[in-house]
């Protein structure tokens, strides 16, 4: 197929969002957080990391002496990113002077890739003076997360909260290892990386919307003065996230859009809620998140979790285009199947989405396919 009739097709199908209904295929117990082209699904079962593809669910295992893992994402490979537990290995931070000897942990919390066969990242070390003064076997007790990957299988992530008592944006490459970046004060989190190298994450103490191009860090406008951040970037620079909306009465977190010259788009909620936040957004300008009336900090994984990661809204997943808005998925499904869709994970550049539900009253993972394919 030619990619102008590929492209019209794709096209088309967007533009006949406000009329389409999806079939959902039930993943049993998997929890998804990610869909790739391909339609294979990453997610989480009984403290492991799973991929399913084709109807068929894989564990992908645990570190050498590891308690947990969990996938976070995955790319057009089929290349697998996330966090485990165990052996793994503490690297000197060069960029802040630290010339000390690697430091091996029995038991450490990293990012891991997953080809066929799991593999930590590690961390790196003291990334302050006082860290510096520590026992280097500290550094083992540091959790770092991973949370996204491209198809050039770069990852980015963040750390807990570090002697400096910072969050730093970490990026992993083959060729240059593990990376801190960001935190100019308090916290960075890495959310999404682009097939073009592009981050997205916030940064600050109140927490602001960024992006990161080549290294620099560019501030997002948000729709208030702060707080902002971004989650999810596709290929063409399009970014997507929350920011602060003043109502005139109140200040309340809505999803956002924001183009490539930075101008920003207030996605709104759905009928009856204060809140939104957008997840993620594919080639076409598709955006899934959540809509709803609280709003959470998300526990990341491990033995001892505590709530570090970024802010979730809790409600009812949706899908928003230019041409439809904001539409609440669990009107686009069959009546009476059964189902009630709680979460949106991932979406692919077909249209494909991944999340969490109830089937019959119990928490099942589904994948939701337009029935225009």
């Amino acid at each position: 197929m030619k990619l102008t009739t590929l492209l019209g097709f794709v096209l088309l199908l967007v533009t006949a969002a406000s009329a389409q209904v999806y079939t959902v295929t039930d993943l049993g117990k998997l929890s998804p957080t990610a869909i790739n082209t391909w339609g294979q699904v990453a997610g989480n079962r009984n403290g492991q990391a799973y991929i399913w593809t084709f109807g068929r669910s894989r564990p992908l295992g645990r570190l050498p002496g590891g308690t947990f893992s969990w996938a976070a994402a995955i790319n057009d490979f089929g290349v697998v990113t996330g966090t485990a537990d165990g052996q793994g290995t503490v690297a000197p931070n060069t960029n802040w002077g630290y010339s000390g000897p690697d430091v091996q942990c029995s038991d450490l919390i990293q990012p891991f890739v997953w080809k066929e066969q799991m593999h930590g990242l590690g961390t790196v070390g003291p990334s302050s003076d006082v860290a510096r003064m520590e026992d280097p076997s500290t550094w083992c007790e540091y959790p770092f997360y991973g949370s996204a990957i491209n198809d050039k299988d770069q990852v980015v992530g963040y750390t807990g909260f570090l002697p400096d008592e910072y969050q730093w944006g970490v990026q992993w490459t083959a060729a240059g290892g593990m990376s801190l970046f960001g935190s100019s004060w308090w916290n960075t989190f890495a959310n999404g990386i682009s097939n073009t190298g592009e981050i997205v994450g916030e940064n600050g103490f109140e927490g602001c919307a960024t992006s990161w191009e080549n290294g620099v860090a560019t501030q997002l406008e948000g729709l208030c003065e702060f707080p902002s951040a971004a989650n999810g970037v596709n290929d063409l620079g399009q970014i997507v996230g929350w920011s602060y909306v003043n109502t005139g009465s109140a200040a309340y977190v809505h999803a956002a859009l924001w183009n490539k010259s930075g101008t920003i788009s207030d996605l709104g909620t759905l009928p009856g809620d204060l809140v939104s936040s957008a997840t993620e957004i594919n080639l076409f300008g598709l955006v899934i998140g959540s809509s709803g009336n609280a709003t959470a900090f998300s526990t990341e994984p491990g033995p001892s979790a505590f709530a570090e990661g970024p802010l979730e809204v809790i409600g009812r997943p949706f899908i928003w285009s230019t041409q439809s808005g904001m539409q609440d998925l669990n009107t686009l499904i069959r009546p009476n199947s059964g189902w009630v869709l709680n979460t949106a994970t991932g979406i692919n550049v077909w249209g494909q989405i991944v999340g969490s539900g109830m089937r019959n009253g119990q928490p099942h993972g589904f994948l939701l396919t337009p029935n225009f394919f």
